[in-house]
């Protein structure tokens, strides 16, 4: 199993500051791996705010290191509960979605979180050879990045 990309993505509320955003966002990669251009969208919400959203995307060689720093700044329990709950995270595609805490990687400290989140997407390519399902692959995959902790 092989890491072909990874896109980081969050929305940018009317009271936040796009820039700090992208400064939060560059704590998630390993140090020297940020993209150089982050694609920005805007949206109007309900009531007429404006939303933004910021998205960073990696390819190859990159998007490995990036899961392999994603990893081992996770804390140990977070690890677990993705390990036990692999399919809830999996697209029909074999893609792993996972969603930090934005209010706590803005202080500096990565974790899983469902509400307001830096959503990440990694996308992957399977052995041509191999008898497993992608979730099994993509298990071994993370449980090879556990055991080298």
């Amino acid at each position: 199993m092989e890491v072909i990309s990874a896109k980081i993505s969050s929305i940018v509320h009317a009271t936040e500051d796009v820039d700090r955003v992208l400064q939060s966002l560059s704590r998630v990669f390993p140090e020297g791996a940020l993209p150089s251009k982050a694609e920005t969208r805007r949206f109007h919400g309900h009531y007429g705010n404006e939303i933004r959203t910021v998205e960073l995307s990696i390819r190859g060689a990159p998007a490995r290191s990036f899961l392999d720093h994603l990893w081992k700044s996770l804390p140990s329990f977070d690890r677990a509960t993705i390990l036990g709950a692999l399919g809830n995270h999996l697209d029909s595609s074999g893609g792993l979605h996972l969603r930090l805490d934005k209010e706590q990687v803005f202080r500096g400290i990565i974790r899983m979180k469902d509400q307001d989140p830096i959503k990440i997407r990694l996308s992957f390519r399977r052995r041509i050879k191999s008898n497993l399902e992608p979730e099994e692959e993509i298990k071994q995959l993370l449980e090879s990045l556990e055991n080298g902790l």
